[in-house]
Order: structure tokens, then sequence, then C-alpha cells
């Protein structure tokens, strides 16, 4: 009786980490048990028995909303609800891009194969193809006279739907789906992808290719293995299969082992990079490391360990998700998942982030990389509360389309740009009754102080943006108690101007003015002001919050007090 082994996986390179954090995903997806110590993972080799279900299960409950074969079964409830009264000129003209959207993935190369596994013969999925015809109407026809045809279609609609939502076509064709949507986008050539296997059951070929090599590797005794597997240093016996494997068939990442082509510069590589069937396995799941929408992937190198690293590679998507909406919300998900203590280290232990972005139309250079530094992080992170809060705000621009305040606020933070001109724009809009959120403005003032102080070391205190927001409050009601609101836009307007030019004199002399008009002096709080632009500026945009009639909160702000002075 064999003894059952226990396999560790440890962190390494970003690659190798997102196939960590794939075989993690999938572990959890299908309710296995497995450790998490801070930089690697144990798993009993029990695990590894069914794998190939559990592969595809992970795929097929992460992406099955956006596959061809959910978007055609989707429309059942509308064919069996079917009315003739919602029947118009558009309806045919949706039903007849219904109609061509079904006939091309019936009989694209992938279904074909599909096809080819699965046992069930019920009916021929190509002949049911041919039946269906387009609702053609002659100008002559009246849409009583294309109803016949139309509840046809619909009859030939609803058995495909029928077929394909039974559990053996829908778990083969939905597997076809994500190979070629998402798995083929990583790698390709061997095992189900390999060219000769396509017409056979994938989960079939997983197995053979990837997991009984493996079993019998991990019994095997390794004392005089003289080679070492190039990812985790276990120990191989020789330089081919199925003692190990080369890493040719990684897209734009592994080496092409053939002598006639330049080999990858990507890591050095040379003939003697052979992995071992366990690192085999892992790098298969780096699929499933990354997020995918439609051709672009994303994936955090967070490695501070392995808690925080499956937590921000978890991101829930769905059909109306961009992928730049993914990206920033990637920022704002490290920070929330790192712990306080990690700040609390010296700078020398807190790593930059890894942001690898894949671009899979980009044949010569797929992967991207961008850096999050430390000093980002630490201000997403102190900031957590404020931004989480713009995360579904919206504003309507000049063109009559939409900007997201989360998204704007990351692009900038991320391009080391601050907040201003946001800002700006922001209270230009609200004055023109295009924007309402001003507290959400007081949100983006103090995400843009923590910036001043971590980047250019121009922050004041939170209490003192309080104060001043007061203070334009204050102003307000004097004017409201002399009837004379009806001139509060025109002040915010000359205050504006001068924030915008950064002209302080200008600045001073209006609020002069609209402090004379009460009979009372400047505050002395800005003074500070005059001191510094980028300081002038905190406490002008502050003033107007007030001045604008911002009721909200005016206590200091605890979210993000790391750090203030």
């Amino acid at each position: 009786m064999k003894k059952i082994a226990n396999i560790k996986l440890e962190l390494s390179d970003w690659l190798y980490n997102a196939g960590v954090v794939g075989i993690c995903k999938i572990f959890e997806t299908n309710d296995d048990y497995y450790e998490k110590h801070s930089n690697y993972i144990v798993f009993d080799e029990k695990l590894l028995e069914d794998f190939e279900e559990k592969y595809f299960n992970y795929f097929i409950n992460k992406y099955e909303k956006f596959t061809s074969w959910y978007k055609i079964v989707s429309i059942e409830d509308k064919l069996i609800n079917f009315s003739e009264d919602t029947v118009d000129e558009k309806y045919i003209e949706k039903f007849n891009k219904q109609i061509e959207y079904v006939k091309t993935k019936l009989k694209s190369a992938s279904y074909k194969s599909g096809y080819e596994v699965i046992e069930n013969k019920e009916i021929d999925l190509l002949k049911e193809e041919q039946k269906l015809k387009k609702i053609k109407k002659t100008k002559k026809q009246s849409i009583q006279d294309v109803i016949p045809m139309i509840e046809e279609q619909n009859k030939f609609l609803q058995e495909i739907i029928e077929f394909l939502k039974k559990e053996e076509v829908k778990r083969i064709i939905i597997a076809k789906n994500v190979i070629y949507d998402v798995i083929a986008k990583f790698w390709s050539d061997v095992s189900f992808l390999y060219k000769k296997s396509n017409k056979k059951d994938m989960y079939n070929e997983y197995k053979k290719y990837f997991i009984d090599d493996c079993i019998d590797y991990i019994h095997q005794n390794k004392e005089k293995f003289k080679y070492t597997c190039f990812s985790c240093n276990n120990k191989i016996s020789k330089l081919s299969k199925p003692a190990s494997y080369d890493l040719a068939w990684i897209n734009k990442i592994g080496v092409d082992m053939s002598p006639t082509r330049k080999m990858s510069h990507f890591w050095n590589f040379n003939g003697d990079t052979f992995i071992c069937p366990i690192c085999n396995i892992i790098y298969s799941c780096i699929p499933a490391g990354f997020t995918i929408l439609k051709d672009k992937g994303i994936f955090i190198n967070e490695n501070s360990d392995i808690d925080t690293l499956v937590k921000v590679n978890n991101t829930a998507i769905d059909n109306n998700t961009s992928f730049q909406e993914l990206e920033e919300k990637s920022y704002f998900t490290i920070a929330d998942n790192m712990k306080q203590s990690e700040f609390e280290r010296t700078n020398k232990e807190i790593d930059n982030i890894q942001i690898v972005k894949l671009d899979s139309n980009n044949e010569r250079r797929p992967y991207s990389f961008n850096i999050i530094s430390k000093n980002k992080l630490r201000i997403i992170y102190n900031n957590r509360g404020n931004l989480k809060l713009l995360i579904s705000k919206n504003a309507k621009i000049g063109d009559g389309s939409y900007i997201n305040l989360y998204s704007e606020v990351i692009k900038r933070l991320y391009d080391n740009k601050n907040l201003f001109d946001l800002i700006s724009q922001l209270f230009y809009l609200k004055l023109g009754d295009k924007f309402k959120g001003l507290s959400y403005l007081k949100n983006i003032i103090k995400i843009n102080n923590s910036f001043l102080g971590g980047i250019m070391g121009k922050k004041i205190y939170y209490k003192k943006i309080d104060e001043i927001h007061k203070l334009g409050f204050c102003l307000r009601k004097e004017y409201e108690i002399k009837k004379a609101d009806n001139k509060i836009n025109g002040i915010t307007y000359r205050l504006l101007n001068a924030l915008k030019t950064k002209n302080s004199n200008k600045f001073m002399d209006t609020l002069l003015n609209a402090y004379m008009y009460i009979r009372k002096p400047i505050p002395t709080e800005f003074i500070e002001g005059l001191k510094d632009e980028a300081k002038l500026q905190t406490i002008g945009y502050a003033f107007l919050l007030g001045l604008q009639g911002d009721t909200s909160k005016l206590e200091s702000n605890e979210e993000g007090a790391v750090n203030n002075e």
C-alpha cells in the first residue's frame, strides 16, 4: 500500500506564483482543504484524484456566463414565452441576429470537435443547424404572414437548447468554450491542446498528460536522480518526458527547444530548462491564477504571503465589467487585503507589487508589467475608506458621457498626478447643476491631501481641512442671513478660477471682498495657504465645499489617519 504524500509548493517568480494561485483557487472552488503558510502551501496527494474534473469545474464556474454556450441557452425563456403581440420589425431583426449567432457557433471548429467527444448522439447538431433559417419578410408581407416561420424557428432553437443543456453535452461544450476563451491564451500544443488530441475527451487528455505521470513521480525514490527541476529544485531522473518536461508549451514565455530556433531569454533559459511533473501541473494552472476578460487578463503578484496573494486575485467579474474597471479595482483590492502590520515594517521589507497584464492580441509581447510602489500602496491603503465610497459613483461631463470618480482618482494616483484638476472639474460641474456629490468631493480632497504628503511632503492636517470646510459653510450662512445667497455662486466661480490658475493674489482679493460684505476679517487659517501653492489649493477647495453647502460630517476622518503629520 502506497504511503500518501504531502506536496509542498513555495512562492517564486510571478509566472509560477500565478500557477500556485491557480491551483489554490481550483481547490477552493471544489471545497478541497489545503494548508496555507506564509510563503508556501501544502496539500495531500489525494487532492489530485479527479483533478481533471476539478480543473475544468473551476473554469466553468468562473466563466460560464461569458461562454457562447451560455449566450445560446440564455434565450430559452424568451423562446418559451413567445407572444405574437411582441413581434414587430425590431423583433424580427433581433431574432435573426440570434439565429445567425447560434448557426455560427454550432458549425464552428470548437463545437464540431466537441461533438466528436459527446457520446449522446440523440440529435445531430450540424443537421439541426441547417434547419435554422433567418426570417425573410417581403414588403408585401405583413407581420402576421411571418409568424408561422418564427414559430417554426423558435421550435428548432428550443430543441437545440434542450440538447445543449443536457449534463454530458454541457460538460463538453463549455469545456471547449473555456479552453479556447481562457486556457489557450496561456499554453498550447500539449494535452487537449495538442492538434491530434483536438477531437478527444479533454478531461481524459488532461489526466493522462498532467496527472498520471505526476502520481507516479511522487512515489519514486529520487535519491539517485541527478537532474534538478528548474522551478522547485525537486530531483528528476532524466531530461525527457515523462520524467520531466520543457516549457515550450507556455505561450510567449517558455522555451522553444528546437535547435533551429533561438531560445527565449525571458529567464535566461537554456537547453537544460526542465521541470518536474508536479510543476508541470502548476504551470497548467496559470490560467486559473489570472482573471480574464475577453482577450485580456490580469494577475497581481503580491507575494507578501499566500493568503493575501490568493485573495487579491479573486476579483468578481460579470458581463458588465470592463478591463479598465478590473485593473483599477485591483489596486484597491491589494490595499484592502493587506494587513496593517505590513505597513509597520521597515521600507526595505515592503516590496513593490507587480501587476501583470495579458493582452492575447499582442503576439510579440502579450505580457506587460506595472509596478505599484510602496508610496502609492501606502496612499491607497491609508485612504481605502475614502476610495471605497467612490467605487460606483459617476459624474456626467460636458460631452454627455460619464466618468467614474474611483477610476479617475486611481488613474491619477498611479500616474503620480495630483487630483486638483479632477476636483476643479467637479466643482464646475456642481455650479452647472450637473454634479451633486459634494460629500464625494471631500473624499477626493482628503485622498489628494494624502497624496501630497506621501509624494510631495505637502500634506496638511485632516483636522485643518475640516476647519476650513466649516469656515466656508459659516460664510454661506452669513450670506443667507443677509438674503444674499444669490451671490454665492459668483464668489465660488471667482475663487475656482483663482485656484485653477494658481493665482493666490486673486484668491485672497476675492476672499477679502466676500468677508468685507459681511463685515468680518479673513480667518487666519488662510495664512498657511499663502506660503505654499499646493496647500492653498487644498485649503481653497475645502473652503468651497462649505461655501457650496456641503454639510457632511465635519469631524476628522479616522480612516487613513496614519502619518497625517
